[in-house]
Order: structure tokens, then C-alpha cells, then sequence
């Protein structure tokens, strides 16, 4: 009985030993858990006028400048508000005066000791009672005692910040109440008489775009309304994320309508009148990694796979594609921030 004892224990951990690597060898791998749903669309290429190129452009104004104050103090009041139009000269901003004002007061009366003390030794100095070095001396005082004048009488007249052309606030920075050191951004001054739309150009095209090609503009926030202009500004430098050159198109803005910000499409002409086949996929389609690489998630026997692609410009069903697809293939739309490379993938296409 002993012997048996002895035996049949060590045959009873290898069993729940053995079942517990059995179970262990049934648990899912990662690469075979439950799919990830996604919706797909299947890769057509269409027909697109080649006669121009369409982008999204942004409003900026002709020039941007931060207002604030050469002195430091508190700020007594701000007139302004952000989009409110200001003239040349109209006071935007006050400091509390009154520190400022008692050392003018003090500055103004060591000015005029000084000047009265000059014209005292001046008659000395005449009748040849004053010594040279004296008189000197009492010169060297007026002209210090005027110089700190002038620097009270400019650091007094600074307290009133004042537009230094007429245009519009785009921000206000500070409020009535806080301390102000010297060079401090009250509030920024837009100069809108010209504005510029700002295009993204992709690397591929910015060589077809020379200055003087023409630009139909439309602005959905001014319900349509369109504009005319030329392009005459094209970047030498591409965005290191999103590979793109910056093109503007200046316009004239006497009404004021436009405004700085404002989104618009725009429609460069083209020289020639044949229609290019082309992929369009919705914008959220295409992302763009750290590297600055645009891609998409194509779908192969049930998994996801990486495609890079570049791409053209934007039209209003979504993103051209010019390389890195092929008709037929099959490229998820949504969900694609939930997936990786290899994973199972579930298709809802559309």
C-alpha cells in the first residue's frame, strides 16, 4: 500500500500539470482575437476636369502688429474689443498716468532750477568773475536736467497707446487692472485693406504654379461670394509634416468683407482642357504618420494593410489620390485609428 501511495501521487500532478498547459496552448494569440470592425470603400478612378486645380484656402491679413507699451505700469483701460475697426491714431489702450506725471512735474523742476541758476552765473560768466570751468559745469546740469525732461515728457505721452494705422483687432491680450512691463502685447493691430489667401500646394504640383496664374475664389461665410485674383507669391520652402508649399493670392478688400481666417475654396485655372482619371477618397481616409508619410489602410484576405500614397489637391468629394492605389483595391474609410498592421479586419463597405 505504501509503494502504491508513493506512485500514484506523482502520476496525479503530472496530469493537472498536463492540463494546465493544455489549457494554457488553447488561449487566443493576439494576431487571432475577435475583428475589428471598419468601413471600406472600394478604389475607383474617375473623371476630373485636368483644365485647373482646386485647394482650401485660409483669409490672412496683409499685416499683423502686437501694440504695447514702451513703459511699464498698470493698465487703466482697454477701448477696444477683438474685431472692432480702429482709425490711425485712435487710442486703443491707457496706463494709470499719475506716477508717471509726478516725475515730469519733478523732472520740469530740475529744469527750471538749472536754467535759473544758468542765467544767474551767465552774467558772472560775462563780466569775466566766473571761472571757464564753472560756467561749464552749470552748462552740463541744463542739458542733463532738459535731457530727463524730454525722457519724463516721452515716457508721459507713452501711458496712451495709439493705432499706428487704421485696421482691425484681431486679439485683445490684457485686461484693465494688470500690471504692464515695457514691450508687453496689449492687443494686436490687422492691416486689412489687401488680404492674402494662403493654398497649401503639394510638392508634386508647386512647379505648375507660376505667379500671374489666375484663381477663382469662393468664400462660404460671405454665402458664396466670389473673387478674382492672381497668384503672386510662391514658397521656396515645404512643410517638413505635410510636404506642402505655400502659395498667396493677393485681393483687394476696400469693404472690408473679407476677413482674416475665413476658409475658402479655390480654383487655380489651367492651361489645358482634357479630363484626367483620377482616385478621390474622403479626407479622413488618408494619415499622415511622424515622419510626415501620408497613408492609408487597405484591406488583404481579411487584414489590414499599410499603403503609402501621395496625394494632390482637394475637391469637394474629398482628397485626390495621384499614387500608391490601384482600381479595385479596398481602403478603410472608418475605424482606422483602431487598427495596426496584420490585424483582422471586419468590412462594412458602403
Amino acid at each position: 500500500m505504501k509503494s502504491r501511495a508513493h506512485i500514484f501521487v506523482p502520476l496525479w500532478s503530472v496530469a493537472v500539470g498536463a492540463s494546465v498547459l493544455t489549457g494554457c496552448g488553447s488561449a487566443p494569440q493576439p494576431s487571432e482575437r475577435e475583428a475589428v470592425a471598419v468601413r471600406t470603400c472600394t478604389v475607383v478612378r474617375g473623371e476630373r476636369p485636368a483644365s485647373g486645380h482646386e485647394y482650401v484656402g485660409v483669409v490672412e491679413e496683409e499685416t499683423a502688429v502686437a501694440l504695447s507699451f514702451p513703459v511699464q505700469g498698470s493698465l487703466l483701460s482697454v477701448g477696444v474689443a477683438p474685431g472692432q475697426r480702429v482709425a490711425r491714431g485712435e487710442t486703443v489702450a491707457r496706463l494709470d498716468e499719475q506716477n508717471l506725471r509726478s516725475v515730469h512735474q519733478g523732472a520740469q523742476a530740475s529744469l527750471t532750477q538749472a536754467e535759473d541758476a544758468m542765467r544767474r552765473l551767465q552774467q558772472l560768466y560775462d563780466n569775466g568773475s566766473l571761472p571757464e570751468i564753472k560756467y561749464i559745469e552749470a552748462q552740463t546740469r541744463v542739458e542733463q536736467a532738459r535731457a530727463m525732461e524730454q525722457v519724463a515728457r516721452k515716457n508721459l505721452s507713452d501711458a496712451r497707446l495709439q493705432a499706428p494705422f487704421g485696421g482691425v483687432i484681431g486679439a485683445r491680450e490684457m485686461e484693465a487692472g494688470e500690471h504692464v512691463m515695457p514691450g508687453q502685447t496689449v492687443c494686436t493691430l490687422l492691416k486689412i485693406g489687401t488680404v492674402k489667401v494662403k493654398i497649401p500646394v503639394p510638392e508634386n504640383e508647386i512647379a505648375t504654379i507660376g505667379r500671374g496664374r489666375r484663381a477663382r475664389i469662393t468664400v462660404a461665410a460671405l454665402g458664396g461670394r466670389q473673387f478674382e485674383g492672381t497668384v503672386r507669391e510662391r514658397g521656396a520652402t515645404a512643410n517638413p509634416v505635410s510636404h506642402t508649399y505655400e502659395a498667396r493670392i493677393p485681393l483687394d478688400n476696400t469693404d472690408g468683407a473679407l476677413m482674416p481666417g475665413m476658409v475658402c475654396r479655390v480654383v487655380l485655372e489651367g492651361d489645358s482642357v482634357a479630363t484626367a482619371r483620377s482616385i478621390v477618397l474622403p479626407t479622413r481616409a488618408v494619415q499622415v504618420d511622424d515622419r510626415g508619410e501620408r497613408f492609408v489602410w487597405g484591406v488583404r484576405d481579411g487584414r489590414a494593410v499599410r499603403r503609402t500614397v501621395r496625394i494632390g489637391g482637394l475637391t469637394e468629394g474629398g482628397v485626390v489620390v495621384t499614387e500608391g492605389l490601384d482600381d479595385g483595391e479596398r481602403v478603410v474609410t472608418d475605424g482606422g485609428q483602431k487598427i495596426s498592421e496584420g490585424m483582422k479586419v471586419e468590412e462594412q463597405t458602403r
